[in-house]
């Protein structure tokens, strides 16, 4: 992928973004120039351009200029997310920033969508300012040399406008498409149909949030939502996903941890039953994302899945899991609430995501023998998560 280097693209953002504010500047400069020395016959052209510009390449540039403030002295006038300045929340003002205040319900599953969004919102502040070019060149051919200079600019302004483009959707793309954890290189990898993509931990509601283990979702532990996009960004870590007390068959959420090198050989290969454990052979789930921590022997990598359950068969105690009867799933009530369940084929788990804990304690990984990706290091390809800032509050 071009431009795959995190920090490079983001500069490169920066930039391009500069340059077309420079440009709107200049072209706004000329416009009003123009427009004071039209006459009446040719006075409209200019004011529909102007108007054209503002509805696009203005709109670009406040926002770009809420996001500098945001980036450098937000942290100054909001203490936490949810707090607000007069009238305007920080999660307002990021969304305005990153142009991607046009939220609809589809979001909250889709969270993705959010920066396609905004990638379509430029295009069409693109085309808005090619519609305004055209009518300058009509203008030009009319009424010269009004609409001439503003004409030129216009077309040499295109130019830095498509390469902003293009890495905006370069940008979108490796978060969302591109980011492999698992290899450093650019070579073609091939997945498990079932595993949906890699994210970072830090694109977690708690990473998220100022409030700690507080769903962003206004439903909380109301809500009805089992898309694994939407349980990861907007509901804590501490949310609980048990299944009904009696269906068999229920598609449900489980939470498995596991280490960098498991994960990147399930998402490969999918998932491989363990010979033994307390509730039986197979491959065990929590109910939250939390209870992996004192369940799981790997840790580094946290994945969340659709499973289903089948036949299930419900215990309360470890040693009641043996049986005669036929059984998918062992689902094990414990008595503080810390469920969990073994499943025992892996045709049972439907899709997952993985997500990558990219800052994770070597030493402790270390004394426990947890082994590092084939190359030697935990993480061969790392995202980094703050370029996208904004874009998810």
């Amino acid at each position: 992928m071009l431009l795959k280097n995190d920090v490079t693209r983001y500069h490169y953002l920066i930039t391009l973004h500069t340059i077309c504010s420079i440009a709107f500047i200049i072209r706004f400069i000329v416009l009003c120039t123009d427009l004071s020395s039209a006459k009446k016959d040719s006075i409209a052209f200019p004011i529909i351009i102007l108007l054209l510009e503002l509805g696009s390449s203005f709109v670009t540039f406040i926002a770009n200029l809420c996001y500098v403030f945001l980036r450098y002295i937000g942290s100054i006038l909001f203490e936490s997310d949810r707090e607000n300045v007069g009238c305007c929340s920080q999660s307002f003002a990021w969304n305005l920033s990153t142009l991607t205040c046009f939220r609809c319900e589809c979001y909250l599953e889709y969270p993705q969508l959010i920066s396609i969004t905004r990638f379509n919102i430029l295009i069409a502040f693109e085309i808005i300012r090619f519609i305004g070019f055209i009518l300058a060149c009509v203008c030009a051919s009319r009424y010269s040399p009004i609409g001439v200079g503003y004409a030129i600019l216009a077309a040499f302004s295109f130019i830095p406008s498509l390469w902003l483009l293009i890495v905006e959707y370069l940008h979108y793309r490796r978060l969302w498409f591109h980011y492999h954890p698992d290899v450093s290189s650019d070579e073609k990898r091939e997945y498990d149909s079932h595993h949906l993509r890699f994210l970072p931990l830090a694109l977690t509601n708690d990473q998220q949030t100022s409030y700690w283990q507080k769903s962003r979702c206004n439903k909380g532990n109301n809500c009805l939502s089992r898309n694994l996009y939407h349980v990861i960004m907007y509901h804590s870590s501490n949310t609980r996903y048990p299944p009904e007390q009696t269906t068999d068959g229920q598609i449900v959420i489980g939470f498995h941890q596991t280490s960098h090198a498991s994960a990147a050989s399930i998402a490969k290969t999918n998932f491989k039953p363990g010979q033994s454990g307390w509730i039986g052979p197979g491959i065990y789930f929590a109910t939250s994302l939390d209870h992996t921590e004192f369940k799981a022997n790997q840790f580094g990598a946290y994945i969340c899945a659709k499973v289903n359950l089948g036949k299930t068969r419900r215990i309360t105690a470890p040693q009641q899991w043996p049986s005669t009867e036929e059984y998918d799933t062992v689902y094990y009530q414990h008595p503080i609430g810390a469920d969990e369940f073994c499943v025992h084929d892996p045709k049972q788990i439907l899709s997952w995501i993985i997500l990558i804990d990219q800052d994770p304690n070597k030493q402790l990984l270390e004394q426990r023998n947890i082994l590092p990706l084939s190359s030697g290091k935990y993480i061969e390809d790392r995202l980094e998560d703050i370029t996208y800032r904004g874009c998810f509050i």
